[in-house]
């Protein structure tokens, strides 16, 4: 091997040797300035050498560019929620009941177990593959989750490579400290952005960021709590399988602790209710498991959670103050939610004035009115909430929700059966940035350039303050170039895009509208039976109760939608922009679409991963044919279409009798982009 060879090996197993002794064990051996010395020569050294480059080499933690979106993918092994106990006597149950069933399975009935701090943050899955880190998925909905292998590289506490090189997937949860989440707030506050409510949310928000620049400059961490799936091993207990997480160099929680019986696990809930404040993270509890492996198996499973673990959840705080006003937000979705002004009042070691009444009837239901002394609790989550009221000897009168919203005037209007009240202005500006950012995104009007962050530059530059205005952006061109970091190629770039978004099918349109509880299934189905936004524009409630999706609540909302005067506005503007303009096929306006007839009434879902579409593209497709493309399997299902590694829904498919297609037969069926449905497929 050459000299500069073993030079960069050496100089990695070196760094990855401190980031373990930094981020995992918190013991540092060298100063930061040595370790950028040591991180500086590599970078210089592969720079040299681009053909040493590898995969999990410290200096590729960060990759080059933005993602577009993210893909959702089977988890091999489902990731289960924990049952929730709130007191000692319900652990002392659970233990009973992992007695009686251990007891019944002829095994001893004194089951150990391992308790361990209850982390703040969010779950993940990481898989790594002969010692490498290969994916990283979210929880999702636990059979499937987003892939964000891309972002959980910047976290220095996943190592890249594992110190033997072995097969398994584990589970962990990712969070940010404290003074990190001060820290982005403060970030957020200086940029007029919201805050983020807590650590958790802030976590959230972070792993779903596309840029994974942005979420490098996070410090997210993470502690590894569960194994998966361990090809070749055979470990006996949680205890042992801890302990050999450890050995590999992947972060655990230092605090956990075996047990001898329940008595001990009380105890230790006892010890960390007290502790918790001085940790430099969030935990809203505690976890307990059986240790036995073995015993685990036996105990086995619920639909949605492990018989052997349950979650102790620490009592919330409480305290009293005085209720000084009533205010109503307006959030991005453009959810109302009322919010207490209190006088200041320390709780959990925080000074709190500010608590969420989480909607209209909770305030008619506690009675609540400003003067009033109120109880306000807060647990986990930064943002307490108003649990309970003490009433004030004269009291003010009773607390009249807002008619109109509160920012831009418009109607607000709550779906009978709803608890929210939601503002009806398509162009509110508490909501345009999110309003204007779906209207773009992908499975809407698809124009690309125009992102997260792009929206947000361009709103506060005040070049869009419509939904319309994209259309309109033309005219700024010599001031967009002017832009630090554009300039006349990415302005171009972005014109033509937007160009080419003139000529979407109708269904993209009306999707891309943001029509409370309309998603591109109902977009496609308004398409279909109205053909023109004219037509469906005008079409009464009774007219929109004919189609097979739409119930009373999705009627109201479309009729209450294009009633609204801002509404009007916007679909003219985007008439006068051009996004009347005739399609290539057909000459048709984007204002009408051909119906469809190929797969009608034909409901798809698909299981695991296909070669050449994403799910979005694969159902998109569907509906465009006329299909209906859905994300579970039940009586109303035709096919299930069968990709690689195939999750649960391929077992339920099979119980209801339902018919299965290979992928390749439909992927192949899909770029004829003709199929009339059953008789075009072979099936499984």
């Amino acid at each position: 091997m050459e000299n500069y060879q073993a030079q960069i090996l050496k100089l990695r197993e070196l760094i990855r040797y401190h980031d373990y002794k930094y981020y995992v064990q918190a013991q540092p051996e060298i100063s930061d300035y040595e370790y950028d010395q040591l991180m500086k020569e590599l970078i210089e050294l592969e720079s040299l050498h681009p053909e040493c480059i590898t995969h999990d080499s410290p200096t590729q933690r960060v990759s080059g560019l933005p993602l577009k979106e993210f893909i959702s993918v089977p988890h091999r092994v489902p990731m289960l929620s924990l049952d929730n106990t709130y007191s000692y006597d319900e652990l002392r149950e659970f233990h009973q009941r992992v007695v009686k069933s251990l007891t019944k399975e002829e095994i001893l009935p004194q089951p150990e177990y391992v308790a361990e701090l209850k982390i703040d943050g969010v779950g993940v899955s990481l898989r790594y593959e002969d010692g490498a880190f290969v994916q990283g998925l979210t929880r999702g909905d636990g059979e499937s989750g987003d892939d964000i292998t891309l972002n959980l590289r910047t976290i220095h506490s996943i190592p890249l490579r594992l110190n033997k090189p072995v097969t398994l997937e584990v589970r962990g949860e990712v969070y940010m400290d404290k003074k990190g989440f001060e820290r982005v707030n403060q970030e957020r506050l200086v940029r007029n952005e919201p805050p983020f409510a807590n650590t958790r949310n802030a976590t959230a928000g972070s792993l779903h960021l596309l840029d994974p620049k942005i979420i490098a400059q996070r410090n997210l961490n993470i502690f590894i709590h569960s194994l998966a799936q361990f090809e070749g091993q055979n470990l006996e207990t949680h205890f042992d399988t801890l302990r050999e997480f450890q050995g590999l160099g992947l972060a655990v929680n230092p605090d956990y602790k075996l047990c001898r019986g329940i008595e001990e696990v009380i105890r230790y809930c006892q010890e960390w209710e007290e502790k918790k404040r001085e940790l430099s993270y969030d935990v809203d509890g505690i976890v307990i498991k059986v240790n036995s492996l073995v015993e685990q198996k036996k105990l086995g499973f619920t639909a949605r959670s492990p018989r052997w673990a349950v979650a102790f959840k620490f009592t919330a705080e409480q305290a009293t103050t005085l209720l000084k006003d009533i205010v109503v937000q307006v959030g991005r979705t453009g959810a109302l939610t009322p919010v207490a002004i209190l006088e200041p009042v320390e709780l959990t070691g925080v000074k709190v004035s500010r608590a969420t009444l989480h909607n209209e009837d909770e305030i008619k239901r506690k009675d609540i009115r400003i003067g009033d002394k109120v109880i306000v609790e807060r647990s986990g989550d930064v943002i307490p909430k108003v649990i309970g009221v003490i009433p004030a000897k004269e009291r003010e009168k009773s607390f009249e929700f807002p008619k109109t919203c509160p920012v831009c005037g418009a109607e607000v209007y709550r779906l009978k059966g709803e608890a929210k009240s939601f503002c009806t202005g398509i162009n509110c500006p508490a909501q345009i940035k999110r309003k204007i950012e779906y209207f773009a995104s992908r499975g809407c009007m698809d124009i690309e350039g125009l992102g997260t962050k792009v929206v947000d530059l361009l709103v506060e530059k005040g070049f869009l303050k419509k939904i319309a205005d994209i259309y309109w952006l033309k005219d700024h061109r010599a001031e967009l170039e002017a832009l630090e970091g554009w300039g006349e190629k990415s302005v171009d770039n972005l014109l033509n895009n937007i160009e080419l978004s003139k000529n979407r099918p109708l269904d993209r349109l009306i999707n891309a509208l943001g029509i409370p509880h309309v998603g591109a299934q109902t977009a496609n189905s308004l398409a279909s039976k109205f053909g023109t936004l004219e037509a469906l524009m005008n079409a009464t409630p009774e007219e929109l109760l004919e189609i097979e999706d739409i119930g009373q609540k999705v009627s109201s909302s479309i009729a209450n939608f294009f009633h609204q005067s801002q509404t009007k506005q916007l679909l003219s503007r985007l008439k006068e922009g051009g996004v009347n303009s005739p399609l290539i096929k057909g000459g048709r306006g984007l204002f009408s679409i051909a119906r469809p007839t190929s797969y009608a009434g034909k409901e798809f879902v698909i299981t695991g991963s296909l070669t050449h579409y994403s799910r979005q593209e694969a159902e998109e497709l569907i509906r465009k044919l006329g299909g209906k493309a859905s994300s579970s399997v039940g009586k109303k299902t035709t096919f299930l279409v069968v990709g690689e590694n195939p999750g649960s829904k391929l077992e339920k498919a099979k119980k209801l009798g339902i018919p299965q297609i290979r992928a390749e037969e439909f992927e192949a069926e899909l770029k004829k982009q003709g199929g009339s449905g059953q008789e075009n497929f072979k099936l499984m």
